[in-house]
């Protein structure tokens, strides 16, 4: 495929302004023609990643059992434990649950170009200036694709808990959906000052500096991370905090979903990710912290991702306000889909009579009922770091005493 020539079509057509009806274009479609062309040009950059060999180092031993996906014997499988005849409700959702897991299983995909290109068709549906795109937007999230707001700790007590922790890159970032490393200025984003700046990266580099000290190199670390970290170690005492933190996030992005290897999740998404070179295996007390780092320095909103109704990953998700959001939270914030993110209604904001109230902490989420993405709303400041740092030091405190 001559990829060079048909991107080079695309901007010859967009910078000559091309019309092949005899109308006028309209004017959205105009000003949408930038982004579609970028988006289509990305994607097909990415071909290449197709012809890249399956990734020759072996999973971590707790993913390393999963079983192939056999759709027929699994589908039918899902049948027979229905007990009755009819297709009920459970029987549906454990069909459900299948074929998700058999797509997830797929090398193909994530193929960037396949994954990133389920993603972008649906968000070019959703920007599409008909009534009826809304509607199959919702029942498309609602049935095959969503996510669920979950509160740092909960993330950070399934990493602990997990036998094995990696990271993997986030499709919405990766494809161009979301821009959010950096703001208007050039600058990656953070939302700290220097002196909680400073308690994030004492903690992350306290951590790597015992983890060496204790094996002599990073355990169960894929070996892209170790110049990460030493830089962090080496840069915390010469360098602003913040500075630190910068260097951290750009070193690291669009690498920010996190998969616990777990029940919960399924392991076919690991090994689909991992075979293609698209997750790479972190220390878990360090990936503990990275959570807790990703929440407090730059206010991301974790949630579960589902595939037809199967959980696959956590992720970070990009906030709206910062460059919009990612596919989920814009449609939830800007886009009034109720399905693409589901609330963690113990931790939603109420009224005193239980009503759901907007978020308080951040302008580009007021305008959305609150998802329960982490605040104590009963607490004078909801998003006090302070509070967050002295709950990890405990729980990692634990965890070590258990070891």
């Amino acid at each position: 495929m001559h990829i060079d020539p048909l991107i080079e079509g695309i901007r010859h057509s967009h910078s000559h302004g091309e019309n092949h009806g005899s109308w006028p274009e309209p004017p959205e479609m105009a000003a949408r023609k930038p982004r579609l062309t970028r988006e289509l040009a990305a994607l097909l950059a990415r071909v290449k990643d197709m012809r890249l060999r399956k990734n020759p180092e072996p999973l971590h031993e707790s993913a390393a059992h999963a079983e192939k996906a056999q759709l027929v014997k699994l589908l039918a499988q899902a049948l027979l434990e229905g007990g009755k005849p009819g297709l009920k409700r459970p029987v549906a959702e454990r069909m459900a649950r299948v074929m998700g897991h058999y797509f997830l299983w797929q090398r193909a995909t994530t193929f960037p170009v396949a994954h990133e290109l389920g993603t972008l068709t649906a968000w070019w549906l959703s920007h599409m200036p008909a009534e009826v795109m809304p509607v199959l937007r919702d029942a498309g999230l609602h049935y095959v694709l969503n996510g669920q707001a979950m509160p740092p700790r909960e993330v950070m007590g399934e990493i602990l808990d997990a036998p094995a922790v990696y990271l993997s890159h986030c499709v919405c970032r990766s494809s161009g959906i979301s821009d959010d490393l950096r703001d208007a200025n050039g600058e990656v984003r953070l939302t700290v000052g220097e002196e909680k700046a400073r308690l994030l990266v004492d903690r992350l580099a306290d951590r790597y500096e015992a983890l060496m000290a204790a094996h002599g190199s990073l355990p169960d670390t894929d070996g892209r991370f170790d110049p990460v970290f030493a830089a962090l170690a080496r840069d915390r005492s010469r360098l602003p905090a913040r500075q630190v933190l910068q260097n951290l996030f750009a070193a690291t992005y669009p690498g920010w979903e996190i998969l616990p290897v777990t029940d919960r999740y399924t392991q076919a998404w690991v090994r689909s990710l991992h075979v293609n070179r698209k997750c790479h295996l972190l220390n878990k007390e360090l990936a503990f912290l990275m959570a807790m780092t990703l929440y407090g320095a730059r206010g991301v909103m974790f949630t579960t991702m589902k595939c037809l109704g199967q959980p696959y990953t956590i992720c970070s998700c990009p906030s709206p306000e910062h460059g919009g959001g990612c596919a989920l939270t814009n449609w939830y914030y800007y886009g009034g889909s109720n399905a693409s993110i589901l609330p963690n209604k113990e931790g939603q904001r109420r009224s005193p009579s239980g009503r759901v109230l907007p978020c308080s902490q951040f302008s580009g989420r007021s305008i959305r009922d609150c998802l329960g993405c982490g605040c104590d709303h009963a607490a004078e400041n909801p998003r006090d770091l302070t509070a967050l740092l002295d709950w990890a030091d405990a729980r990692l405190a634990e965890y070590k005493k258990g070891e």
